[in-house]
């Protein structure tokens, strides 16, 4: 029985080992995945927080780029509406002309055009009546190699005027004049102005 005892106990004692053996190989399994599963975490963790980060620098990069396009449109909007009110206290400046700088005006005009001969139709800008008289006709007629023809019509809230050669026109109206030299001369203006 002894002898019996003695098994019992060595298989007891064995089995205690093994068991024992068994434990600390399970507890460093999970101990080894627990640390596997934490260093996933916390690289996914990383991901999605370098992730975040990008996204929220992106989106910062782009809302300061919008912000600074935003700023230099109103600043050129501003600088554009500055060139425009330039450009329009000129047409009205020279609606302001009094008959006598009307009629220089018209002359000079008058004496530049080349290549029309015969009759030519003389349409006159409301604002511009007093100045374009008949009798002021009548005297450029006498020195012009053409022949200026009043029409009826008046260019309704415009001065200056037109003269019209069998459909093609030259137009000599002061708002027109001022529009070309806008188109010719804005930028060189903008970089006077604003250089």
């Amino acid at each position: 029985m002894e002898a019996i005892e003695k098994i019992i106990q060595q298989l007891n004692e064995q089995a205690a080992a093994e068991r024992q053996t068994l434990e600390a190989n399970e507890q460093q399994r999970i101990e080894q995945e627990h640390q596997a599963s934490l260093t996933e975490i916390e690289l996914e963790h990383k991901k999605r927080l370098d992730k975040s980060l990008k996204a929220l620098d992106q989106k910062y990069k782009q809302q300061a780029n919008r912000q600074q396009v935003e700023t230099k449109q109103a600043v050129l909007n501003q600088k554009q509406t500055f060139l425009e009110l330039l450009f329009e206290d000129a047409v009205e400046a020279m609606e302001q002309w009094d008959v006598e700088k009307q009629r220089a005006f018209g002359n000079q005009a008058l004496m530049n055009v080349t290549g029309i001969n015969g009759e030519v139709v003389f349409v006159c800008g409301e604002k511009s009546r007093a100045a374009f008289s008949n009798e002021w006709i009548a005297e450029q007629n006498k020195v012009l190699p053409f022949q200026l023809v009043a029409s009826e019509d008046l260019l309704k809230n415009q001065a200056g005027f037109v003269i019209n050669d069998r459909g093609v026109q030259y137009n000599f109206l002061f708002r027109t004049l001022v529009q070309d030299i806008q188109s010719e001369m804005s930028y060189e203006l903008a970089q006077e102005f604003f250089a």
